[in-house]
């Protein structure tokens, strides 16, 4: 009789789980663990020992002289579930834990590769080789504009450093990294490349994941063709509480050396962090519009 009456106590938590959850309501969850097991538990052994009483064909159980003894059951079964749902909602509280520790570190992790991606991107060769080649340029024209593009360069990968392993950054750091990125890129292409950003003084404590900005910069330099009858020119603004980052196609250049993970590394950064997803629109212009986080 045990047993049965234990599986059926078992095989009724999921029930209870669904009418009142642990995760939103824990104190009424295991008030109602308490009440229904309790109440359970009496209906089971008291209707079995009615059934086992009829069928001996004598009423001894259920007279004056077992009242005693029958209350006595039905405390016993009361402490019984009590105990049995503290010990219950214990173990489920442990596993909760376990449980969000887990997921907690699988998130970091997936944070850290995002944001190690990221921070490869920046330290590609290909970045490094065209910098060294407008340094060499400049030493030999302008040794100050030399002097200020090596700041810049320092400054820019400073940043990076610095920032590659923080989830967040105000949008007033990552804009003070485009600016020094952006100047060296106005460097090297001069009057084919133009900057424009309008944000409002308000945004520039809201959050964003770093290196965004830069690396929507950084495509659009990449995936458009840049000369001195075809000027690129990106814009960044504010749109319903949101960063617009914009560009006109130039024209699509013939071949790419990219490593593949600028939009994707943003969109799965912000899924990653906020729950919230990039918007991307490309037609005669390619826009991509993020979140602010609060």
């Amino acid at each position: 009789m045990g047993i049965f009456i234990s599986y059926v106590i078992h095989f009724s938590n999921p029930f209870i789980n669904t009418l009142v959850p642990w995760k939103r309501q824990p104190g009424l969850r295991l008030l109602t663990g308490i009440l229904v097991h309790g109440t359970m538990g009496q209906v089971l052994v008291f209707g079995i020992l009615w059934i086992y009483d009829q069928s001996l064909g004598a009423s001894s159980l259920f007279i004056p002289d077992t009242k005693d003894i029958l209350l006595k059951i039905g405390i016993l079964l009361f402490c019984t579930a009590l105990i049995y749902n503290i010990i219950y909602f214990a173990f489920h509280s442990y596993y909760e834990y376990s449980k969000g520790q887990v997921m907690e570190a699988q998130l970091k992790r997936k944070q850290i590769q995002l944001q190690l991606t990221a921070l490869k991107s920046q330290l590609s060769p290909h970045f490094l080789f065209n910098s060294i080649n407008t340094l060499s340029s400049l030493f030999q024209k302008d040794t100050h504009k030399a002097e200020l593009f090596i700041r810049s360069l320092a400054g820019s990968y400073e940043y990076v450093l610095r920032k590659y392993e923080s989830p967040l950054v105000s949008v007033a750091e990552e804009l003070s990294f485009v600016q020094a990125y952006y100047f060296l890129m106005k460097t090297r292409f001069g009057e084919q490349f133009h900057l424009d950003i309008q944000f409002p003084d308000y945004v520039l404590q809201s959050k964003i994941p770093p290196l965004t900005l830069q690396m929507l910069v950084e495509n659009a330099a990449k995936h458009n063709v840049m000369g001195p009858e075809q000027p690129l020119e990106v814009k960044m603004s504010i749109i319903d509480e949101r960063i617009k980052v914009s560009n006109i196609k130039t024209g699509k250049r013939p071949k790419i050396d990219s490593l593949k993970i600028g939009l994707q590394n943003i969109a799965s950064r912000y899924e990653l962090l906020a729950n919230k997803s990039i918007e991307i629109t490309d037609d005669q212009s390619f826009t991509v519009t993020l979140p602010l986080i609060s």
